[in-house]
């Protein structure tokens, strides 16, 4: 696909940027409601489905992990995808060290996506890669978490634009500063990428009776723990 805007005239080069923080340590969030062990466990189980879907729903070449796990970075390397360092200074840092990457193989669009939502199917990221593809230039297009105060993703073009302001409210900040910017800002249909787990509230998934017993994140994060686990054994509620 060949797109001719000026200022940007030469092919579309959509590249996806996925920051994935140390397992150890992280969804801090969720101590009132998970053990450190099984916080671990679930932030490792969500990030290799990610990086899954996206060797699967993108090409690999224009994918770039942000993040030092030693498992997840030995994943990638089997699936094809480049790591960078996580130098620890948050999501939107993180994402920047991606985007640098991205910009250094000329990339045109950039997106961005949370690693920690369940609900996640390779066809989602070939969906928002064609989405990519499609944006016009000088345009933002968020996707918001389930509550519509946060952002889990993000597609912007040109991709050299510094927009991320990750964290509390950061759907309306994205808003206000891409408005700022003179982006056209949009908000993107893409429903399987709106739940992230983040707090112990978000271990319920959307529209899914809960029984008495462990929580079906759990016990899907401990089938997938084994990150080269075929994926034909895993719960059938969060597909692959």
């Amino acid at each position: 696909m060949t797109k001719a805007s000026s200022p940007e005239v030469g092919p579309v080069a959509s590249y996806l940027v996925i920051p994935i923080k140390s397992s150890v340590g992280s969804k801090q969030r969720l101590a009132a409601g998970l053990p450190s062990d099984v916080r671990q466990l679930v932030s490792r189980a969500l990030a290799s489905r990610m990086v899954r879907c996206a060797a699967e729903g993108w090409a690999p070449s224009r994918v770039v992990v942000v993040g030092d796990d030693p498992e997840l970075t030995n994943l990638c390397r089997r699936l094809g995808l480049t790591t960078v360092a996580d130098f620890g200074d948050g999501h939107s840092d993180a994402v920047r060290a991606g985007q640098a990457w991205c910009l250094e193989q000329g990339a045109t669009t950039l997106a961005t996506i949370a690693a920690d939502l369940p609900q996640v199917e390779s066809s989602d990221l070939r969906r928002l890669w064609q989405m990519a593809d499609d944006l016009p230039v000088n345009s933002l297009a968020l996707i918001p978490d389930r509550g519509g105060s946060g952002t889990n993703g993000m597609l912007v073009r040109p991709a050299d634009r510094d927009i991320f302001l990750f964290g509390p409210d950061s759907l309306r900040l994205h808003f206000e500063l891409g408005a700022r910017l003179g982006l056209q800002v949009s908000l993107l249909d893409l429903p399987s990428l709106t739940w992230d787990i983040d707090r112990p509230e978000d271990l319920v998934p959307p529209e899914w009776p809960i029984s008495e017993g462990v929580h079906p994140v759990v016990a899907w994060a401990r089938e997938v723990a084994a990150l080269g686990m075929d994926r034909n054994h895993l719960d059938p509620r969060f597909g692959h």
